[in-house]
């Protein structure tokens, strides 16, 4: 029990720092947050719409003729094919609060760890290589899944980034596994 409760803790420390690197310096991603002088502009005119906070395909017909599939896809051909889109994701109030935020991701990074943890005591590699391969599978899996399906469909600019996200902590997680459970192996 106490090499999963340390694995978890070092695990989610592992991703939350990969997270930070990632996210932060030399910020992978920077690409999906790119700056518009625009931007006070933009967000003058959203914010005088009264527009609810959400998450928005700009270009769509309206959902009110889902019922009507042809007349949707008419619509969507007349008006939108071919023309600019946009995806929007509107908040009424930012704020630079990130101790909780902090805290509930450490904490969700943990527990990812945990699993993969779990999921390796059921399968039981037992080479370096096999660890690594295992838990670099889970995370690209989970790239897989997510990210690049968004990709697929919304083109979204940073989805290498999330590949490597995917992909290098998640060798560190099968390295840090290989460790704690030979140790482990060695005490049985």
């Amino acid at each position: 029990m106490k090499k999963k409760f340390l694995f978890a803790l070092l695990g989610g420390a592992i991703l939350f720092v990969w997270q930070f690197l990632s996210f932060a310096f030399p910020n992978l991603h920077k690409e999906a947050g790119r700056y518009t002088p625009l931007q006070d502009t933009l967000l003058a005119v959203i914010a005088r719409t009264g527009l609810e906070p959400g998450h928005y395909i700009l270009g769509r017909p309206d959902p009110a003729l889902e019922s009507d599939r042809q007349k949707m896809e008419a619509e969507f051909k007349a008006k939108y094919e071919g023309k600019p889109w946009a995806v929007l994701h509107y908040q009424e109030k930012n704020t630079m609060e990130m101790g909780w935020k902090m805290v509930r991701g450490f904490i969700v990074d943990c527990f990812v760890a945990l699993i993969l943890f779990l999921v390796l005591e059921v399968l039981r590699p037992e080479s370096l290589e096999s660890r690594v391969g295992v838990a670099v599978a889970v995370g690209f899996m989970g790239f897989l899944f997510g990210p690049y399906t968004g990709y697929i469909w919304y083109n979204v600019p940073d989805v290498w980034a999330y590949m490597a996200d995917g992909i290098i902590p998640w060798a560190f997680l099968g390295g840090l596994a290989h460790f704690l459970m030979r140790k482990k192996e060695a005490n049985s």
